[in-house]
């Protein structure tokens, strides 16, 4: 059994080597097929007879070396070319139809297309060799290339400030960096990122606030790359640092549109920006977000972004946040002229309460300055009668008194008719009140 065991593993170590090794394996298989029509000839001319060697026997002093050497030179002379047609033929129409069905089947413009990826896999010659670069793979002459289609094998130069992630069948093999890398067969670029700082702008975030009125945030910048991981500062020996793990989210988190389309990385995270808006202002009331109390609306808003829940949102998509910048929020129309009429209306009835409080007070000062006139003027009356008949008998004080308290009264009925506006009758004269 255990000899089974090692024979298996030989056979399949030696069935990789040949049959899907790059590099060394590539020399194997060019000694293995280049030898095979060499094979067929020996074998075809050696099934026919050959003369002997006796004319070379002046240069091989034995006979077998002398035959030997006669058949070697029976493959040099033009009857011998029938042994060699054969395996030529079936070789170079094996590549054609091999190389026509890789240019059918992967859609290659040119027939040297494919049949310079199938010599690279069998024989290692003329690798191709692709850059990537600001996010994307460049070619020279703007065409499709085997690395692009089909995969390695081939070379692969990742300039500084990319990541690229590697597939073979049915899953990741590596990520890489900045560097050069050889893509063994079949392996072919799945996702390339580009590591720099991302820039993002929405004009307008259409959002609905809590009381069900729609306002538009204007506007928003956002700011984001993919997630550093452990190191999240830049330096000379990593100046684009990046998280595998960060890699592989981006790739296999992406989210597809209704054509069945890939969507973009840098818009899938600004589209979770813009949903982070929209649901914070579903939470807000109008009055909130237009005449705030407490708080700045949008200083609230840059909050919800420097929140853990958030930046975890964000990790699950190989993202991290740099900055967002908010605009203004933006209401409808009508809604703008029903809260100014709204405000109008309030200032206004200030107003009148001002105003009336202040006529208010007015008539109060001028009832207490007609009261002090009229308290003044009756003692100076007094005053004066006291004067003029400072030796008076006691009739005289008690007519002092009634014209005093006469007075008193033309005082309050001409006070009275100013207040209901009645016209002014001329004073009538003196005279005794009715008892």
């Amino acid at each position: 059994m255990r000899f089974f065991r090692v024979a298996g593993r030989w056979l399949h170590y030696a069935w990789t080597l040949v049959l899907e090794g790059d590099g060394n394996s590539t020399l194997a298989r060019l000694i293995l097929i280049g030898g095979l029509p060499l094979a067929l000839a020996v074998l075809g001319r050696g099934l026919e007879p050959f003369r002997s060697g006796e004319a070379l026997m002046s240069y091989f002093p034995q006979k077998d070396m002398a035959d030997f050497a006669e058949l070697c030179l029976s493959f040099l002379r033009p009857n011998a070319l029938r042994y060699w047609l054969a395996p030529l033929a079936s070789l170079v129409w094996g590549l054609t139809l091999a190389a026509l069905y890789l240019q059918d089947a992967y859609k290659f413009e040119r027939f040297g297309q494919a049949l310079n990826y199938l010599t690279a896999s069998l024989f290692g010659s003329a690798y191709p060799t692709l850059t990537v670069m600001d996010g994307k793979m460049v070619t020279p002459d703007d065409e499709l290339t085997t690395l692009e289609s089909i995969g390695g094998p081939g070379y692969l130069e990742v300039r500084p400030g990319n990541v690229i992630l590697l597939e073979r069948g049915a899953g990741p093999t590596n990520v890489y960096g900045a560097g050069r890398y050889f893509l063994r067969r079949f392996e072919a670029v799945r996702e390339i990122l580009d590591l720099r700082e991302i820039y993002r702008r929405r004009d307008a975030v259409e959002a609905t606030t809590k009381d069900g009125i729609g306002i538009t945030v204007r506007n928003v910048e956002a700011t984001f790359r993919v997630d550093t991981g452990r190191q999240p500062h830049r330096t000379e020996i990593e100046p684009y640092p990046f998280a595998i793990k960060a890699v592989r989210a981006a790739t296999y988190g992406r989210a597809v549109d209704e054509d069945g389309n890939r969507v973009d990385w840098g818009d899938l995270i600004m589209s979770l920006v813009t949903g982070r808006i929209s649901a914070w202002v579903s939470r807000q009331r109008l009055d909130h977000l237009t005449a705030p109390t407490v708080e700045d609306p949008r200083a609230a808003l840059r909050g919800e972004f420097e929140g853990a829940d958030f930046r975890r949102q964000l990790s699950r998509f190989g993202a991290e946040l740099v900055r967002v910048n908010i605009g203004h929020l933006d209401t409808p129309g009508p809604v703008d002229s029903q809260r100014i009429d709204s405000w109008q209306a309030i200032w206004q009835l200030q107003d009148k309460i001002t105003l009336a409080q202040g006529e208010a007070v007015l008539l109060a000062y001028e009832e207490l300055g007609r009261a002090e006139g009229q308290a003044e003027m009756v003692k100076a009356i007094a005053k004066a009668l006291e004067d003029i008949s400072p030796n008076a008998q006691a009739g005289d004080m008690e007519l002092s008194r009634l014209v005093i308290l006469r007075i008193s009264q033309l005082l309050d009925t001409m006070s009275a008719r100013e207040k209901t506006g009645e016209p002014k009758s001329p004073p009538t004269a003196l005279s005794d009140p009715k008892p």
